[in-house]
């Protein structure tokens, strides 16, 4: 009976992660184009609800379990709880305050499920469970691709015949397929959880990521792999590792200067449109109209509803009703001006600078791989909105890296503080144990 509570929990957790992953989720959304109608830009809907009322009700109970360490918690998580005090401060200045503070309110369940992911136990738990997660979207995405081809390929008149699986368009997929190989690479090496999970998933997302015809999870695989790379070199603690981490430094500033003058070359070698299917149009629109209000913006999230003449211009000259700018700092622009976009990036500075603060410590365990991580998630953004967007699981999952290194800077703090005290050189086993090493 004592382990009812914590299959539940185990049994919650998972279903969340699912449902942040969009498993064919929302239904409304997935089935929109073959047997229903979609909602109008900016409307609420019955799944949405039901999905965070059940997330609040969730958190109420798992937050509660772990109030002794929410001080901690916020303090690790701080830069991304300003992002979401600023998105409900942004309903004051938008033409529509009821949908700010709606989804402002969501965008803040969705963080504080991060913290709990990170408050609840180790990285390595975390994995194992989203690669069995991943593993279910490749076996749901296979049957509807190859068995009921009507619902899992696209339908429209741009690639007509790409795979969309369990997901509402083949982008989605792909960047699926992307994150679930960088979790099943890191779960097999490291032996979390099933190898024969891990093996599997690897190889259906291979195959589903050909199918969805889609290019951008190789740049963001790309740009994991160089990341775990560069760190695990630093962390050899030695002449040779630090010259290849110079290496591969100098390495990947050499390849960011070739893109930056030959872009449109590297988009042809990877058989890419040079206007990302006119993303580039969208976001020369959505600079335009973040340069009318650049300071506040337009409300979180505000920007692209039915009712607004700004969005429906936008959506007749690109000629399709696009949900966001496809790029999250554009996006952020939007919904909170500079200020908001100056937050964004004081959450990504925090993250970079303490991953570059536990590079080396030999305690830090996932250190390579969240450096990766938060990589993919970078460049994913660059033409997506999956940053501080409510119910996505790239935004919990930067909560969660954001918390973790949070956490493991205060243990190096405290283990030196406890070696300077001694004159040995220790660690705190705990959390508590750290806290207790620095009290006065």
């Amino acid at each position: 009976m004592n382990r009812l509570p914590g299959f539940a929990e185990r049994a919650a957790r998972f279903a969340f992660l699912a449902l942040f992953a969009g498993i064919m989720w929302p239904p409304d959304a997935y089935f929109a184009s073959q047997i229903t109608l979609p909602l109008p830009q900016g409307s609420s809907n019955i799944y949405d609800f039901a999905e965070f009322a059940g997330l609040l009700a969730f958190l109420a109970i798992a937050l509660v379990v772990v109030r002794r360490r929410l001080p901690e918690l916020v303090v690790c998580a701080w830069p991304a709880l300003a992002l979401a005090g600023l998105a409900f401060a942004s309903a004051f200045w938008s033409d529509d305050p009821a949908l700010v503070v709606r989804r402002a309110g969501t965008v803040t369940l969705s963080t504080l499920f991060g913290v709990y992911l990170a408050a609840r136990g180790d990285l390595a738990a975390l994995v194992a469970t989203l690669v069995k997660v991943y593993a279910i979207a490749a076996v749901f995405s296979l049957i509807l691709a190859l068995a009921l081809p009507q619902f899992g390929t696209m339908t429209g008149d741009a690639y007509r015949h790409a795979w969309r699986g369990a997901f509402t368009d083949k982008n989605e997929l792909g960047m699926v397929c992307g994150e679930g190989i960088i979790f099943a690479v890191y779960a097999f090496r490291r032996r979390y959880g099933p190898r024969g999970t891990a093996v599997f998933t690897i190889a259906a997302s291979l195959v589903l990521l050909i199918g969805s015809e889609s290019k951008t999870p190789i740049v963001v695989m790309a740009a994991a792999l160089y990341a775990a790379l560069l760190v695990m070199a630093l962390r050899r603690r030695s002449a040779a590792g630090l010259a290849l981490g110079f290496a591969l430094l100098a390495a990947g500033l050499a390849v960011g200067a070739l893109l930056a003058a030959g872009w449109q070359e590297a988009l042809a070698a990877l058989g890419r449109d040079p206007t990302f299917t006119n993303r580039t149009r969208i976001w020369q629109l959505a600079l335009d109209y973040i340069a009318r209000r650049p300071w506040l913006g337009y409300g979180y999230e505000s920007f692209f509803r039915a009712d607004s003449a700004d969005a429906n211009l936008i959506w007749t000259l690109v000629g399709f009703k696009t949900p966001h700018a496809h790029n999250s700092w554009l996006e952020i622009g939007l919904g909170m001006g500079v200020i908001g976009v100056g937050a964004a990036a004081l959450a990504w500075l925090v993250a970079f600078y303490r991953t570059l603060r536990v590079a080396t410590a030999p305690h830090v365990e996932h250190i390579a791989f969240c450096f990766a991580l938060l990589a993919g998630i970078f460049f994913e953004n660059l033409s997506e909105f999956e940053f501080f967007r409510a119910g996505r699981l790239m935004w919990a999952l930067f909560v969660a890296v954001l918390v973790y290194l949070g956490r493991e800077v205060i243990l190096l703090r405290a283990s030196r503080a406890a070696a300077w005290r001694t004159g040995t050189v220790t660690r705190p086993l705990t959390y508590a144990a750290a806290r207790g090493a620095i009290a006065p």
